[in-house]
């Protein structure tokens, strides 16, 4: 399979010498030809040569060979068996010098890589190949949507280097109007990959060195929810979270923090503090679709602690709160109808709630499972 990479690149890359304006790139493009003595001493051969290369294109980013450079790279680290690396360079390539005549060789190349990488996630990372950065108006500007969707995509085993990719950009960029956004998804990157103290720094970072950011009661808050999710810390966790309420007691965070607090509460069996901030969530959230959460966590508390009536109507309430959304409206009422068969045996309200459902989105994907549903009430209840 690497054989298949490497000549696909290599179709690429081996170009006559006069085709490379600069004479040190045209050198490194000349030791392709060169080969170990054998298959350690050329994986080592070849990754001297991947970093040799890295380092010409930091130095000469403005090259107009750099695109060049970035395929070679990328052929130097497969032949130095650095799948991971290569990957990202062929990501740079996509990302930094946009052009549909290269999508099809790109593709080639991250589906052969992606068989080295994790087969399951091919499917990904051809995904990413798709987007376009065509209209951004500079590099810098490319480098940083390539570090948000590859953070959006999270690609497994190519965690060191993102974080390097994310460090380059920093370096580079030291007054990018963007770094406390990109700061926030480092954060993220280092959550995902399980490094969650590293990511608390990220978080912290944003909140307390960057004193114009618009994103302090998010990062204030995504700190927390890595102490209640991640590290099972509730004090810490639940000082946080009070924290954000009270130094941003009107920022749009307000709601998240009600519903996330509800959450720990209940995962702590703290079910009355828990059906208190679900109902400040509520409250705040409104009809933003993160409420969702809040009226079936809820229902979900209310199930816990046998007030079964309360679970249902809340669960009624909630959809038609949701009633433009076909799905958390059918959902919540079928969690209604579970709830008075299973709990309250109830078949009336049961049927009441599926009958609801169907009749508002007849059309519905769930249609056929819930008239049986249906069906069998009706018939339990001699209809």
């Amino acid at each position: 399979m690497k054989k298949i990479i490497f000549v696909a690149v290599l179709s690429i890359l081996c170009l006559p010498a006069f085709a490379v304006e600069n004479a040190v790139l045209a050198f490194y493009q000349r030791q392709a030809v060169s080969k170990g003595a054998n298959a350690k001493q050329d994986r080592a051969f070849a990754a001297a040569l991947a970093q040799d290369v890295a380092e010409w294109i930091r130095v000469n980013e403005n090259d107009p060979d750099v695109k060049t450079a970035l395929l070679m790279q990328a052929d130097y680290a497969l032949r130095a068996e650095q799948e991971k690396e290569a990957l990202i360079t062929l990501y740079k390539v996509r990302f930094y010098f946009p052009s549909a005549s290269d999508l099809s060789v790109l593709s080639s190349n991250v589906e052969n890589v992606m068989d080295n990488i994790n087969r399951k996630e091919k499917a990904k990372a051809l995904k990413l190949l798709a987007v376009d950065t065509s209209a951004l108006p500079s590099m810098q500007e490319r480098k940083a949507a390539l570090l948000e969707h590859l953070v959006q995509t999270n690609l497994d085993k190519v965690y060191e280097p993102v974080c390097d990719l994310f460090e380059d950009f920093f370096a580079q960029y030291p007054t990018y109007n963007h770094t406390d956004k990109l700061t926030l998804l480092y954060g993220d990157w280092h959550r995902q990959n399980g490094n969650f103290l590293a990511a608390v720094t990220e978080y912290k970072k944003a909140n307390e060195l960057m004193p114009q950011t618009a994103y302090k009661a998010a990062s204030l808050r995504m700190t927390a929810d890595v102490y209640a999710s991640d590290l099972d810390d509730y004090e810490t966790a639940m000082s946080l979270y009070k924290q954000v309420l009270k130094q941003y007691p009107t920022s749009s965070e307000r709601g998240i923090v009600y519903k996330h607090m509800a959450v720990l509460e209940e995962n702590h069996k703290h079910y009355e503090s828990a059906i208190e901030y679900y109902d400040k969530a509520i409250a705040d959230l409104g009809m933003q679709l993160i409420a969702y959460d809040a009226w079936t966590g809820k229902a979900d508390v209310l199930v816990k602690t046998k007030n079964y009536q309360e679970a249902y109507d809340t669960l009624l309430q909630g959809a038609a709160v949701f009633s433009r959304d076909e799905d958390k409206y059918v959902s919540m009422l079928e969690q209604a109808a579970d709830v008075a068969k299973r709990r309250m045996k109830d078949l009336e309200q049961q049927a009441a709630a599926l009958d609801q459902a169907l009749l508002t989105y007849p059309q519905t994907q769930r249609a056929p499972e819930m008239m049986y549903e249906l069906a069998q009430a009706y018939e339990s209840m001699n209809k």
